[in-house]
Order: C-alpha cells, then sequence, then structure tokens
C-alpha cells in the first residue's frame, strides 16, 4: 500500500510529532510512505521517502497546487493522509482531478470544516472535535505516546527543583489560550512547588504575573525542553494541571496519565471521559483551583486510588501501537 502524509506547517508541535511518528511506524508495518512537507522537516523522516515542497505560502497559490498536483499525479498512492486544515484544503481543491481516496485528520477545533466534509475518511483526536462535522464516515483515534521506564533523580539539580515540596506541573505554549495566569495565580497561598513547561509570546506578562503575586520563588519557568525532561518532571510531579479553554489532543494529558500522575483540567478535549466530573475544574477560577489542589493534596491517597482505572485505560488507548494499527484499518477499509 502506497500512503502519502501531507503536512503545510513549519513548526515541530504536537501535529508534527504525530506525523513523524505515525510515518515511521506504518514504514516498520509495511506501509510504502511518503511525506510531503517543508524541506525543513527532511531530517526528521529518516529512512521514509520524502519530497520537499513549501505549503507555507497561500492555500490558494496556484503555482503551488499545480506542482503539488503533479507530484501526486506521478507517484499514484493508493491513500493520501492530508493532516490539519491546510494540507486538507490545499488537496480538496485537487480531488475532483485526482483518482484516489483520501483521509485527513483533524487536530482542532475550527470554524470552518468543510473540506473534511468532503474527504472520503476523517479521524479526529477527540471526540468533541468531531461532533460538528457531518462526514458520517469518522472516527476518533487518539494520539500515541512513546512511552519508556525513566529515572527522574538527575531532573532535581538540573532544575533546582526542591525535594519537600508538593509538584505541581503544567506544560504547552505561553499565549492566551492556555490560561496559565489562572495556575499562577492559584498557588499564591498554597504550600507548593509549581513548574511550567514551554515557551511562547506570554512569557514576560507570565514572568511579571509571578512576581506581582510574590510566588516568583515557587514557580519555575523551564522554558522549552526536550520531551525526556518533561517525561522526567511529569513523572516527579504529585499533580499535572491544564488551566485551557480549549485543546485538540493534550500529549500533555496523556503523557500526565500514562505516566501515573493524577490530573486536573478544565472541560477540554475528551479528558471528562477519562477522568470524571470530579478532577474536572471551571474556566477561569483561580480560586476554586486553588481549594481543588489543597483538597488533592490533603486527600492524596484517595485521589491516587481513584485514578487506578484511569491509568490503566490510558496505558490501553494512549500506545503509538493502537494509534498505528487502527490507522493503518482505516485504510484497509478504504
Amino acid at each position: 500500500m502506497k500512503v502519502c502524509q501531507i503536512v503545510a506547517g513549519t513548526g515541530i508541535g504536537g501535529l508534527e510529532k504525530h506525523v513523524i511518528e505515525l510515518s515511521q511506524l506504518l514504514q516498520k508495518k509495511g506501509i510504502d510512505v511518503t511525506v510531503i512537507a517543508h524541506e525543513s522537516f527532511k531530517k526528521e523522516f529518516l529512512g521514509i521517502n520524502f519530497i520537499p515542497l513549501d505549503l507555507t505560502k497561500s492555500r490558494k497559490n496556484i503555482f503551488i497546487l499545480y506542482k503539488l498536483f503533479r507530484i501526486l499525479k506521478k507517484h499514484q498512492f493508493d491513500i493520501i493522509h492530508t493532516q490539519a486544515n491546510k494540507a486538507t484544503d490545499m488537496v480538496m481543491m485537487l480531488k475532483n482531478i485526482m483518482n484516489v481516496k483520501i483521509v485527513s485528520t483533524l487536530h482542532s477545533y475550527k470554524k470552518n470544516i468543510s473540506s473534511y466534509e468532503k474527504a472520503d475518511f476523517v479521524i479526529t483526536v477527540s471526540n468533541k472535535i468531531s461532533k460538528e462535522l457531518k462526514n458520517p464516515n469518522k472516527t476518533t483515534i487518539y494520539n500515541g505516546i512513546n512511552f519508556f521506564d525513566i529515572q527522574y533523580n538527575e531532573i532535581l539539580e538540573k532544575f533546582n527543583i526542591p525535594k519537600n515540596k508538593f509538584l505541581v506541573c503544567s506544560a504547552g505554549r505561553l499565549c492566551n489560550v492556555k490560561k496559565f495566569d489562572i495556575l499562577i495565580k492559584s498557588v499564591k497561598d498554597l504550600n507548593i512547588f509549581c513548574i511550567l513547561i514551554g515557551d511562547g509570546e506570554k512569557k514576560e506578562e507570565l514572568i511579571n504575573l509571578a512576581n506581582k503575586y510574590g510566588v516568583d520563588d515557587k514557580v519555575l519557568f523551564t522554558g522549552n525542553i526536550n520531551n525526556l525532561d518533561v517525561k522526567r518532571i511529569l513523572k516527579l510531579s504529585n499533580l499535572s494541571i491544564i488551566t485551557s479553554q480549549k485543546e485538540g489532543f493534550s500529549y500533555f494529558f496523556a503523557e500526565s496519565l500514562v505516566y501515573k500522575t493524577p490530573i486536573v483540567s478544565t472541560d477540554v478535549a475528551d479528558i471528562k471521559d477519562f477522568i470524571g466530573n470530579k478532577y474536572i475544574i471551571p474556566f477561569n477560577d483561580y480560586k476554586y483551583l486553588s481549594e481543588k489542589i489543597i483538597s488533592i493534596k490533603d486527600n492524596y491517597l484517595e485521589v491516587q486510588k481513584d485514578f487506578e482505572n484511569v491509568f490503566k485505560l490510558a496505558e490501553e488507548e494512549f500506545t503509538l501501537e493502537n494509534m498505528v494499527n487502527r490507522t493503518i484499518q482505516v485504510y484497509k477499509n478504504l
């Protein structure tokens, strides 16, 4: 089976991480994989057929669309798999002049998802995202986590993390939608230590907020760090926290559960389906979050017991093997 993965972005985030891991595993399973993406991604797809094409320009750019059409026509793929909105929009403009099955993955909330209605099959990364989609040929496949046993002792010294504190952590791009200001405000009167992983345009603003609230000594801004260190911090932490206004699929959530760290979160993605109402927090309510952290800290053995079955479910759902096998089944059915 010849499958083409198409990515239109340039950054290395959750979407790109997913495509890299999926392509590598498909190849190992005997699928003939080709990736079309920006030249800067080439080093991420070693051992996989890679065709560089700059799709960062306008999705209606006739010259880029023509180049894309020539490539797709030449290679005669069995399946074209578009990843996210821009790649999907561009390929759907060519659909009527190509005889090929198209799978499209919807990774996040978008106002305009009309292109996905034209796909032969749609994969969504959460059930909540798929609700607005009218295309009957759809399924949810959660992104898989690359799990391996890790030791975290060295991370304490590396980031000067105190050993005797109740540790909470959160991760993501430091931007408005993640609402990390709620997290920072919530720790003001708590005897805990908070680790905030990530970088972004709101970093200075959030650092200033921590200074304003007098919590700069108990909020650690790590900046962008490698995924292994993220996993170490997760395994070390007592509690993970998500304060986002919206999420597509949260790798941070999935990795928290895989590494057996309890979590509280706003009602985004499919998180409530896993952890239940008890550990869902309201949007934009730092006082509620503060009280929730105190309650969890004071009743931690009970919390760990609550999460035993959640951790088991995560081990089944959030595996790379599950992700790739279900994706191959979609291809085969088409």
